[in-house]
């Protein structure tokens, strides 16, 4: 990985003037709230629960705010290689646009994925990334939902260099931003706009599972298939299916069998050992051919394999998150759903998943998987991807710490 050298930034006149003004206005406020601003707007504290801040004094319009004139980015330069810049450019913010300071970011297969093979890449140089927490830096004319100061997390799209979040400062569209729930870490925060929202918007928008309704009641006949239980996305997807009512078999190796237990799963298949027609026979008789609603996370191999485990009376909805090729022969009661999660960002309805997940996540009714959270900000994400790429992580969350 090349790393570029700085180049000294600029500091006009009227950004110190800038800066003189906003010190004046925070030193009218009291002692109190000169501390709190501080402490959001520099700094968090692993061990402090994140909250969204109300003191008007953080309303700091747009202009008033002094950021950076340059940042720093880890960019794909050229085919298949990385650099850090120095240089990387300051992306500006529309009216209704939010800039975020990364504190923490997710890191996903597809991270390295569309690295080594050269897709979702429009040109280069490219920065990727697509989930992370973190602080408001700047607000857009037209929100009002959020302020300087208030702890967020987001999912992005890879169209827009500018929402890549392997970089120091991202701007995304407003509705794409979100409150972190309470008692959720803002670390955690970082795993949320993947996982937690694939797995709710392909049950509730996609596989046409219904809301959690009160107190969830598993006792009907219809079951999920998840083949990758242990999985961060599996991991949310049980919990959710749970909640809402569906009664979740997956498929784990032995060592993470306990793992999908502990989340709700109400059998556990475990690979380990079996041949495919052992573990399609399991799922079969467990289910007594009521298998209609099934997801795959591991690949084009086991996506058939849940097509095989599903049921052959029933309708059926399926998602193969992870691939399946288009020879593959399809049973004419499954509908195939090609979940696009691009949709959470050109369509703003489809905000109301993340509400309920928020409602969901602020109630404590889900756990978060265990992080395992690398130091050393952008020089360490090519290292993080990398100990993805080799897999057998036992269902921990890679998430790198900015600063």
């Amino acid at each position: 990985m090349a790393e570029t050298q700085p180049r000294r930034a600029h500091v006009g006149r009227n950004s110190w003037k800038t800066v003189r003004t906003l010190l004046r206005k925070i030193r009218t406020k009291s002692v109190s709230n000169e501390k709190a601003q501080s402490n959001l707007i520099e700094g968090i504290r692993k061990s402090s629960t994140p909250t969204t801040t109300t003191d008007e004094s953080t309303n700091v319009s747009v202009a008033e705010f002094a950021v950076p004139g340059m940042q720093k980015a880890l960019v794909v330069a050229r085919k298949g290689e990385y650099e850090i810049r120095h240089d990387f450019p300051m992306p500006t913010v529309g009216e209704d646009e939010i800039m975020i300071r990364g504190h923490y970011v997710g890191l996903n297969p597809i991270d390295w994925k569309s690295v080594d093979y050269n897709f979702c890449l429009p040109e280069f140089p490219w920065v990727t990334g697509r989930e992370m927490s973190g602080v408001v830096a700047q607000v857009g004319s037209s929100v009002t939902s959020f302020k300087l100061g208030d702890y967020v997390w987001t999912s992005t799209y890879y169209k827009d260099v500018r929402a890549g979040c392997f970089q120091e400062y991202v701007v995304v569209p407003s509705h794409t931003v979100l409150p972190i729930p309470s008692g959720v870490p803002i670390e955690a925060a970082a795993c949320l706009g993947v996982a937690a929202l694939t797995a709710s918007m392909t049950l509730w928008k996609w596989l046409g599972v219904p809301f959690p309704q009160g107190s969830p009641n598993s006792e009907g006949g219809q079951w999920l298939l998840i083949w990758g239980g242990s999985t961060v996305t599996g991991q949310f997807a049980t919990q959710i299916a749970r909640l809402s009512g569906i009664k979740v078999i997956t498929v784990n190796s032995a060592e993470t069998k306990s793992l999908s237990e502990r989340l709700g799963a109400s059998y556990v298949v475990v690979r380990d050992g079996k041949s495919d027609e052992e573990v399609v026979d399991e799922i079969r008789t467990i289910t007594n051919d009521n298998t209609t609603r099934a997801i795959d996370l591991v690949g084009p191999k086991t996506a058939k394999l849940a097509l095989d485990a599903v049921s052959r009376e029933k309708p059926v909805d399926f998602a193969p998150l992870a691939m399946m090729p288009g020879s593959q022969i399809v049973p004419e009661n499954v509908e195939v759903h090609t979940v696009e999660m691009k949709q959470f960002v050109l369509d703003k309805s489809n905000v109301r998943y993340t509400e309920e997940l928020g409602k969901l996540l602020d109630k404590g009714l889900i756990a978060l998987p265990e992080l395992h959270l690398i130091d050393g900000g952008l020089h360490s994400i090519q290292g993080g991807l990398e100990m993805l790429k080799k897999g057998n992580l036992k269902g921990k969350k890679l998430v790198v710490r900015m600063s």
